[in-house]
């Protein structure tokens, strides 16, 4: 059992402008692009040969994940010109599938055990093995009910509140017999959890689920990104003591980073490497990314600031997300906003609610 499909195809329709010029596999989480967990954990499975569909700015994500040699993998990459669903992505690949497989999504956080999975699914004898989590709001998801075994008895994709029946949810990440992708139509657009799954139930297939052992989280949404950040950090981070900075809760600081006397740092917060924290700023439950400036008295609170971007004077960011080499000039206030790389905010400027593309893709949104 040492093969796999990750699914990276997608757009990131509601991540943009963050997607306007990288596909949202590569969409940073605490220093590390999404697609890089899963491929992880699957190599501590002892998945070792992953095969990557691709579609969207699929060469950003060749050119940075490579052919797997980091990893320990072999990694080939299949694109889709015309994309034709999950399923259908994977069907298209069936000729470098040998046996029991892996199917998983490259844009979720999913730092997990599939070990245990693909375990599970060899004990009960599955056709089908689905990784399900448990989440507060399940309308937004594809949920699952099974019965005392494990075994799957129905599914609902996206249910009205009043329609839910669990909080299991799929989380996009399968263990599959080869033979059900002669369940496939070939050369057809066909989804896993709209199409396949709902076909082999009714025909009697054993379909299973198993609560993944883990971190996952969708990232779907900016607010999504910020807490799968943050998730990392709580695992991951440590607690800092350093002379004359106020500092709780737990941390992930890079490399050359320069902190002022006076500074604030509330977490779980990320602070990477070459990133500079002026005198008397409040860094609370947020990330600062590589070479990231965030000048004095500034505040940036429960939000995202990436690669290259300054915060000017007493500026402050609030549940927002900043792209790459952006500049937000002194006494800025911009609060649950989303703005695009290269975007400069002007001086006393006040910006609510706010999606900002960057000027040369303003008339592709």
């Amino acid at each position: 059992m040492n093969e796999a499909v990750i699914l990276a195809g997608g757009v990131g329709k509601r991540l943009k402008p963050l997607t306007e010029h990288r596909p949202k596999p590569l969409i940073p989480v605490a220093g590390r692009p999404c697609i890089d967990y899963v491929i992880r954990s699957l190599v501590t499975a002892n998945v070792k040969k992953v095969i990557i569909t691709t579609s969207y700015l699929s060469d950003k994500v060749i050119k940075r994940i490579g052919d797997g040699a980091p990893y320990g993998a072999h990694i080939l990459y299949s694109f889709e010109g015309t994309p034709m669903g999950t399923a259908g992505a994977v069907k298209k690949v069936e000729g470098f599938i040998t046996g029991v497989f892996i199917v998983a999504s490259g844009d979720v956080l999913a730092d997990v055990d599939i070990s245990q999975l693909i375990a599970f699914h060899h004990e009960k004898g599955a056709d089908v093995t689905l990784a399900l989590t448990k989440v507060e709001d399940p309308t937004q998801f594809g949920i699952v009910e099974m019965d005392e075994s494990g075994r799957i008895k129905r599914f609902a994709e996206k249910p009205k509140k009043e329609d839910v029946f669990s909080n299991l949810i799929n989380a996009g990440i399968y263990v599959i017999s080869r033979g059900v992708l002669d369940e496939i139509p070939s050369k057809e657009t066909f989804d896993f959890s709209k199409n396949l799954f709902p076909k082999l139930l009714a025909s009697g297939f054993a379909l299973y689920g198993k609560v993944l052992d883990g971190l996952w989280r969708d990232i779907g949404h900016p607010q999504d990104l910020l807490q799968a950040n943050l998730d990392v950090v709580e695992r991951e981070g440590a607690q800092l003591n350093i002379d004359g900075v106020r500092c709780t809760g737990k941390v992930i600081l890079g490399k050359e980073v320069t902190i002022e006397r006076g500074v604030r740092i509330v977490g779980p917060a990320y602070i990477a490497d070459k990133a500079h924290i002026g005198r008397g700023s409040l860094i609370d439950r947020a990330c600062i990314y590589d070479r990231v400036v965030v000048d004095r008295g500034a505040t940036v609170r429960k939000s995202i600031i990436l690669d290259g971007t300054k915060i000017g004077w007493q500026s402050e960011v609030d549940e927002s997300v900043v792209g790459f080499n952006c500049t937000i000039e002194e006494d800025v206030r911009l609060m649950r906003s989303v703005l695009g790389d290269n975007i400069q905010i002007n001086i006393h400027s006040r910006l609510t609610d706010a999606n900002i593309a960057p000027p040369e893709t303003n008339g592709d949104r």
